[in-house]
């Protein structure tokens, strides 16, 4: 065990990784949170405003979830998922779908998998 310890002393200084600085949390004033409010309606994305205001996405999200401003996009609804399937079957993508109903295509394919459709494969045209 001594001579383990001995051998520490032959290591060169640069493998010894120096000690990272800390960081602390940025709070916004409350000018800035109406700046930030600001820029979201106005469409600024919420990465956009986490590097203009120098926070992290997660903080933005929470700025706005305290205004009463929901980030996430809308699902779709019960009621849209048979247009959606019918569209689906009629070819269009995942992605125009969900451009339709305001939604991401991840929700589409969500929806239409948990209501029996079959997904296609990627690329795979519509005859």
């Amino acid at each position: 065990m001594l001579a383990l310890a001995e051998t520490w002393l032959d290591l060169p200084r640069r493998a010894i990784p120096a000690p990272r600085a800390l960081r602390t949390a940025r709070q916004l004033r409350p000018h800035e949170v109406d700046d930030l409010v600001a820029g979201y309606r106005d469409g600024q994305r919420v990465r956009e405003l986490a590097a203009q205001f120098g926070i992290s996405r997660g903080t933005v999200g929470q700025h706005l979830r305290a205004r009463g401003i929901e980030t996430k996009p809308p699902g779709l609804q019960p009621d849209e998922v048979p247009e959606a399937a019918r569209l689906y079957r009629a070819g269009w993508s995942l992605a125009r779908i969900a451009e339709m109903f305001g939604t991401t295509d991840y929700t589409v394919r969500a929806h239409l998998r948990s209501a029996g459709m079959q997904m296609r494969r990627p690329y795979e045209r519509v005859v």
